[in-house]
């Protein structure tokens, strides 16, 4: 847990973090923020209990406080889930120690192009309780507890649907009969292109066409695999991984591999068909590639679990596993295609495996030294990458030794400290007196790196600490704008959300939810055509869905109602009622 603060600073109200707070404010006031784009045409937000517990706790502790709890009882939620699923699948070696720290350091991305979506994050969303509780349920399936097992999933599904729907779905497979999982997962697929190839007219089965079809491929950052930029390679390293895992991870856990392995490819042929094929509204909207953030954890697992294998029944383990650790420090240019070719080798018959490893017996020496020099040429990398990515830390944890930085808060490999753990592991037991002594020194240091776990600017944590606060001073604009008012404030739409309670106009994060909505999406582009095109900073209020304009700089003939740290606030009525409207953009139909 002390990693996982080290990795996973604080950094507030950011990202999908503001969705979060958005719908936990419509939450708590309703009339005020009902005006909003966001919220005219529906939101995700309604389709999940999220919004209701964080409304709650918003209510309660004010938004920032709010976020920050969320942020840390998911990371603690997250290292708790993958330890018991480590136990459950690996036993308690070093196999599960490493897996352990490996969820706790590693950020891992699971988007089909850039890296916006990562398996642990650092602000607040419903996906912050929706992966443990999901990763949860699939530690108890491990175990055999049904009950517990789809409890937890259920749970995840009503918190984050898109993503509780994969452990409740695996949770089915391991149920039934192979014949009958392979069947229904191939008849969702033929079902799916069946419906595409018909382009029926129904609401969720029609085929998005047009500038929506453009934004959600093109503009939309991770709606859909890109023709340019897709991480095809990386969602199939995973299903490599489970791959190898079936055939030669241990026999217990084999059957889950194999049904985490047919529910990612299901769920990426979808994503493909969506992406490349069949543009399917629900596909589309559904987004099946998210089935790969419960691909990443198992195929890691499922690694562990066939490198503990070898270890234990090999007579060259040891350098073996030297060797796989050398290729991954390597980087992925390297480790990704020795992935593949471990996964292609998967299919080799075991006699082939063994002859492979009495040849590597008959020159350990050999090998040994070779990767001992291999070891040496790449240790000077390793340090030059722990300490770029030192450098590239916002906010350092500590002044100077920046290599250290990259190594234990870098976001790296941290293959020093996998390496550590086998040989912790193998000393002898210790006094109870030494291990309480450890237990206090990292209690303490955990405490203390949580105290400064707020990475942030001390300005913008003045500024969000009064996000949906009662307890701080009204902000003066507030005595003019009434409730159900909406009000546009260049790239400041989270003071008009947060600070002031109200509608924004127009905002980047407003599109967000354009994807799941023709007429939202419509809408939005009509305003952002009227904010580009607009010659004079006032032409906006030519829209009457747009009551207030906070300017930074003055208006030629305007006076403003109010004035806040040189921002004034102007009524569009105002405007309006002295502007010919032959000088206002007439309102109309998007083209």
């Amino acid at each position: 847990m002390l990693l996982w603060l080290l990795n996973h600073p604080y950094q507030g109200i950011w990202h999908d973090a503001r969705i979060y707070g958005l719908l936990a404010a419509h939450w708590l006031t309703p009339d005020a923020l009902a005006p909003d784009l966001f919220f005219r045409f529906g939101s995700q937000g309604e389709l999940s209990l999220f919004t209701p517990f964080y409304g709650a706790l918003v209510g309660w502790l004010g938004l920032d406080h709010a976020s920050w709890w969320v942020v840390l009882t998911g990371g603690i939620a997250w290292v708790a889930a993958v330890m018991l699923l480590a136990h459950r699948m690996l036993g308690m070696g070093a196999a599960a120690g490493v897996a352990v720290l490996l969820a706790a350091v590693v950020t891992a991305s699971y988007s089909p192009n850039a890296g916006t979506f990562v398996l642990t994050e650092n602000f607040a969303t419903a996906r912050s309780w929706a992966l443990p509780l999901g990763l949860g349920g699939v530690a108890a399936l491990a175990g055999g507890r049904r009950v517990w097992a789809f409890s937890l999933a259920m749970a995840s599904l009503l918190l984050h649907p898109l993503l509780g729907i994969w452990p409740v779905a695996l949770c089915l497979l391991m149920w039934l009969r192979t014949g009958i999982a392979v069947t229904l997962v191939m008849l969702v697929v033929i079902a799916a292109a069946a419906a595409g190839l018909l382009d029926i007219e129904v609401p969720h089965l029609r085929l998005m066409r047009g500038e929506w079809l453009v934004f959600a491929r093109d503009v939309a950052p991770d709606i859909l695999f890109r023709p340019a930029g897709a991480r095809l390679v990386e969602h199939g390293a995973a299903l490599a991984g489970l791959l190898l895992a079936a055939h030669r991870g241990s026999e217990r856990c084999r059957l889950m591999y194999r049904r985490a392995l047919l529910l990612g490819s299901g769920g990426l042929a979808l994503a493909l068909i969506a992406s490349f094929w069949l543009p399917i509204e629900i596909l589309v909207q559904g987004q099946p590639w998210r089935v790969g953030w419960l691909l990443l954890p198992l195929a890691m697992l499922g690694l562990l679990d066939v490198a503990q294998r070898l270890g234990r029944e090999s007579r060259n383990g040891p350098l073996l596993l030297g060797a796989a650790g050398a290729v991954a420090a390597m980087g992925p240019t390297w480790w990704l295609p020795a992935l593949y070719l471990a996964a292609a080798g998967a299919f080799l018959p075991l006699a082939a495996w063994r002859r492979l490893d009495d040849w590597a017996g008959q020159r350990r020496k050999y090998l040994a030294v070779a990767l001992g020099l291999v070891w040496l040429l790449l240790l000077p990398g390793l340090v030059a990458d722990w300490d770029i990515a030192g450098h590239q830390l916002l906010r350092p944890w500590w002044t100077g030794a920046e290599w250290l930085h990259g190594l234990v808060a870098g976001g790296v490999w941290h293959i020093a400290l996998l390496a550590v753990v086998p040989a912790v592991r193998g000393l002898p037991p210790s006094s109870a007196s030494w291990r309480m002594a450890v237990a206090c020194v990292l209690a303490g240091s955990a405490l203390f790196v949580l105290s400064q776990w707020d990475r942030r600017v001390e300005s913008r944590r003045a500024e969000e600490m009064c996000y949906l606060e009662r307890r701080c001073p009204a902000h003066p604009f507030l005595r003019e704008i009434a409730v159900g008012e909406t009000v546009f404030w260049p790239e400041r739409e989270l003071t008009v959300w947060f600070t002031l309670n109200r509608a924004s106009y127009y905002g980047e994060v407003q599109r967000t939810g354009a994807v799941f909505s023709r007429a939202k999406f419509d809408e939005w582009r009509r305003r952002d055509a009227l904010v580009a095109a607009a010659a004079e900073p006032w032409q906006p209020c030519a829209d009457p869905a747009l009551d207030w304009l906070v300017l930074g700089g003055g208006v030629a003939g305007a006076s403003p109602r109010a004035v806040w740290r040189k921002a004034g606030l102007y009524a569009c009525a105002d405007f309006r009622a002295v502007s010919p409207a032959s000088t206002l953009p007439r309102r109309g139909p998007a083209q």
